[in-house]
């Protein structure tokens, strides 16, 4: 029981520190980085268990004024994600920071439709930032099923269609492989993001 404690402790020890390193690069990266033109928004969010839902907000910029590259960062919450445990339906809440790089391909059809529509393939990760455990208090037994600290990894497709010059409609897919102990997850999502654009304007002749 000592060495299960002393065990269970240092695993936590180790989970905080990865999350703090995870923290403070997004920090840097933020701080570092020069803004092009600066995204932010939010989309909503409906998992492939009708009562599992969610949002999300981020922020996000290319990495120069014509690259197609995207970094974004962001945090999600998800109420009602299911695992089944013990012969047990469970539910509980998952809230993560994101950060993710992404690279969008605009298509450059001839109809001015078409032009205002962006494809944008997503890879990133997810630090949990919530503790769900389950206490079986018959069987005095406990089990977490996310700590804060756990790394997720993410990908996601999506289709940008450009409002006006700085309003764009989000639709699109997300998809966790293994999210912490709870097994896969997926969604679907709609939302909106706002551009401001921080580049310099020059004038000539």
């Amino acid at each position: 029981m000592v060495f299960n404690n002393r065990l269970i402790g240092k695993c936590a020890s180790i989970k905080g520190q990865v999350f703090a390193v995870f923290l403070t690069v997004l920090s840097l990266l933020v701080v570092s980085l020069p803004l092009q033109a600066l995204e932010f928004g939010g989309s909503a969010h409906q998992g492939t268990e009708y009562e599992t839902q969610g949002y999300s907000i981020f922020i996000a910029d290319n990495f120069s004024r014509r690259s197609p590259f995207y970094w974004s960062l962001g945090v999600s919450r998800y109420d009602e994600v299911f695992v089944e445990w013990n012969n047990r339906n469970l539910k509980f809440p998952i809230s993560s920071a994101e950060a993710s790089l992404s690279y969008r391909h605009q298509f450059t059809a001839r109809n001015p439709t078409m032009r205002r529509f962006t494809l944008d393939y997503q890879v990133g990760v997810a630090a949990s930032l919530t503790d769900n455990k389950f206490t079986w208090a018959e069987l005095n037994e406990e089990k977490y099923f996310s700590e804060t600290g756990d790394i997720n990894g993410f990908l996601a497709i999506s289709v940008h269609y450009q409002v006006s010059s700085n309003v764009s409609a989000i639709m699109g897919v997300k998809h966790f492989p293994k999210m912490s102990e709870f097994g896969s997850m997926s969604s679907v999502f709609l939302g909106v993001k706002f551009s401001l654009d921080f580049s310099p304007t020059y004038y000539g002749n």
